[in-house]
């Protein structure tokens, strides 16, 4: 099972973290609406993966059958593989193309809360809480909890599904390969 979990979480990973590094740098350019449809989407196609690779576990290691529970298990651990993935093409992004998400995100917070008409103590509270985003979220295990939480419900919705679908109890009729008796009279 290690193998196949490995060999089809990380596809998975790659078919989800190699969009992203193409995807996030052009952000800026297609706007963060389409920029959300467009990751999301390929969450959901990279995680198709996963369920070929519970399929095949299940044809392959298990004769043809697989519990709910050993089918949720398997493709569960291939996302938690694939999320991985994700996080680290974000560190990566982070360190490099990205170097003032967290500031610019702030700034983005702040303005939206002038737009919807903001002021005094409200607008001070929520300034507040920009600043307070800028500085947690120079923390690695925050920023890297943070970005788990992207991908985590599609990967649930995704693994439960998966569960549902190929779940198939084993045979319980075992036919005999002998040829049947001649009937006397």
């Amino acid at each position: 099972m290690k193998k196949n979990v490995w060999k089809f979480g990380l596809l998975s990973g790659l078919a989800l973290a190699i969009p992203m590094g193409f995807a996030v740098p052009l952000e800026h350019h297609i706007g963060a609406r389409w920029s959300m449809v467009f990751g999301y989407t390929i969450m959901v196609l990279s995680f198709l993966i996963i369920f070929v690779g519970v399929k095949h576990y299940r044809d392959t290691e298990c004769g043809g059958s697989i519990t709910f529970g050993r089918a949720l298990a398997t493709g569960t651990l291939m996302m938690l593989i694939s999320c991985a993935c994700y996080v680290a093409m974000w560190e990566v992004l982070v360190a490099t193309v990205e170097k003032n998400f967290a500031h610019d995100y702030a700034i983005g917070m702040v303005r939206h809360a002038q737009k919807s008409g903001l002021q005094g103590a409200a607008l001070d509270a929520k300034i507040s809480e920009a600043h307070n985003f800028e500085v947690m979220y120079s923390n690695p295990l925050y920023r890297m909890s943070m970005t788990l939480l992207e991908p985590l419900p599609v990967d649930i919705v995704m693994a439960l599904v998966t569960a549902g679908i190929l779940r198939r109890k084993p045979t319980t009729g075992l036919q005999s390969t002998a040829s049947p008796e001649p009937l006397t009279n």
